[in-house]
Parts: structure tokens; C-alpha cells; sequence
């Protein structure tokens, strides 16, 4: 069952050339070490670009975003 959060999270990542690879993120005090990214798509959000990840810490399966105009991380939907 899916869970619709839209909510603002702090996220360490690696910033390279033409990549972002979040490594863990917090939520609710909790620290989630992210093992393995499944998927990455791009869109717009007015003149934004986003980047959505799905992400895994083994045993839950998370959607998080990187707004790159507000420099913002978000938890979109957990799995």
C-alpha cells in the first residue's frame, strides 16, 4: 500500500558531474540509509526541474525529490 507524504526531508547526497546519488535521508528523527536507487525520471514544476528518485533501504521502497531552483528535498510517497 502506498502513502502519499509530500513532505520536506534533509538528505545527504554526492553532487557530481551531471549527478546527483542521495545517500540517506531523515524522517520523523529516523535515519534511512538509501542501498540502491531503482529509478531516476526528471519533470517541471513550473520553471523548476525536479529530480525524483526511488530509492530503497532494503525493506521499504521511497520516492523522494531534488528541487533544483529551491534546492529543496522532498519524501513523496512511501511504499
Amino acid at each position: 500500500m502506498s502513502e502519499l507524504a509530500s513532505e520536506p526531508i534533509d538528505v545527504a547526497a554526492v553532487f557530481g558531474q551531471n549527478c546527483i546519488r542521495p545517500k540517506w535521508f531523515m524522517r520523523n528523527g529516523r535515519k534511512y540509509d538509501i542501498k540502491e536507487i531503482t529509478y531516476i525520471w526528471r519533470d517541471r514544476q513550473g520553471d523548476a526541474l525536479v529530480v525524483h528518485f526511488n530509492v530503497t533501504d532494503g525493506a521499504n521502497l521511497f520516492e523522494i525529490s531534488f528541487n533544483q531552483k529551491s534546492m529543496g528535498w522532498a519524501l513523496e510517497r512511501v511504499d
